[in-house]
């Protein structure tokens, strides 16, 4: 296979699948794994994608892409991962959720849970939680602050400043990225301020995120991975080499069945 046909081929499977390893490539192109090193190198040049341990992902539209489009993208994924989490909650606890487009999925699983303290800076976060506490008896507190963001969310000091006012049994985060350096990060300076705070407040860290996060950096850093007690990923995050260096860090990995 030549080298541009190659490329083709690895385009179509971060198409279909988010990310590829080298050893998965040079196999089913019967090359070595330091020619696909090299093919992914230079597509990289070219913006195709991002190369991480092992392999590559494909580039999130990060600045471009509003959140109704990301609201549509792996809706299967973060549906499982949403469920995999609501695991993790007790009746009772005190939650803080950043906003997010697999935060709103867990909302939607959470909503049915009775007693809970639903801590939040996410406008629809909050607004899925409130809509049963009549029934749940849950209690949903809209950390105050400016409107910041598309979604919208509050942000700002007001928000900082109302975050240390709690503190919460779990925060549970929806990162950008999770690198194998040992950091989650997000792509916006105030959304990792807001979660950064959350992570200070609590007494245990659960990040959701599903498995086109896993091994990518974005640009600030918000939480180190030995602060993190429990990573929960869908099941594609199984076939990524980033996954086996996060779990030596993690103390827990929970894979979430479709």
């Amino acid at each position: 296979m030549w080298h541009e046909e190659r490329k083709q081929r690895i385009r179509a499977l971060l198409e279909t699948f988010d990310s590829v390893s080298v050893e998965r490539l040079a196999h089913e192109f019967g090359v070595s794994n330091e020619t696909i090193r090299r093919d992914l190198v230079a597509m990289e040049q070219e913006g195709g994608l991002r190369r991480v341990h092992g392999g590559a992902v494909s580039l999130p539209a990060e600045q471009d892409a509003s959140y109704e489009a990301r609201s549509t993208v792996r809706l299967k994924e973060k549906r499982a991962i949403a469920r995999a989490a609501t695991g993790l909650v007790r009746s009772g606890q005190t939650l803080f959720l950043d906003g997010g487009t697999t935060t709103a999925a867990l909302a939607e699983e959470l909503k049915a849970m009775p007693g809970l303290n639903i801590l939040t800076n996410s406008l629809q976060v909050a607004t899925i939680m409130a809509s049963t506490r009549q029934v749940t008896g849950s209690r949903v507190f809209l950390l105050g602050g400016l409107i910041v963001h598309e979604l919208p969310e509050t942000g700002g000091a007001s928000t900082i400043n109302d975050i240390y006012r709690f503190k919460a049994d779990l925060a549970l985060l929806s990162p950008f990225g999770i690198d194998i350096s040992g950091a989650a990060t997000n792509f916006f300076e105030h959304t990792a301020e807001i979660a950064r705070a959350m992570v200070l407040n609590s007494a245990a860290v659960v990040l959701i995120a599903d498995h086109s996060k896993i091994g990518v950096t974005s640009r600030v850093r918000f939480c180190e991975l030995d602060q993190v007690s429990v990573l929960v990923t869908d099941k594609k995050a199984k076939t990524l080499p980033a996954l086996a260096s996060l779990s030596k860090v993690i103390e827990r990995v929970v894979i979430a069945n479709a």
